[in-house]
């Protein structure tokens, strides 16, 4: 059985994919770590994405990511 993602994935249209990852880094150092992952896309994989956000919460140690692909 496909998931609901796989199933509208399927579907035979250009699409914009958005996905959106928030992570509960506790320390610093994990927010230095999904930062160093960010460059390391950006860096590396300039066609495969539309666009990237990187949005850090010092306060709660807490980073959103969201990434926009064209499929």
């Amino acid at each position: 059985m496909k998931s609901m993602v796989d199933e509208l994935n399927s579907v035979p249209v250009k699409k914009s994919v958005v996905t959106s990852i928030e992570y509960d880094c506790k320390k610093a150092e994990k927010e230095d770590e999904v930062f160093d992952a960010v460059r390391d896309i950006v860096a590396n994989y300039q066609d495969n994405f539309s666009k990237i956000t990187y949005d850090l919460d010092p306060m709660n140690h807490k980073v959103k990511v969201e990434v926009s692909e064209h499929k």
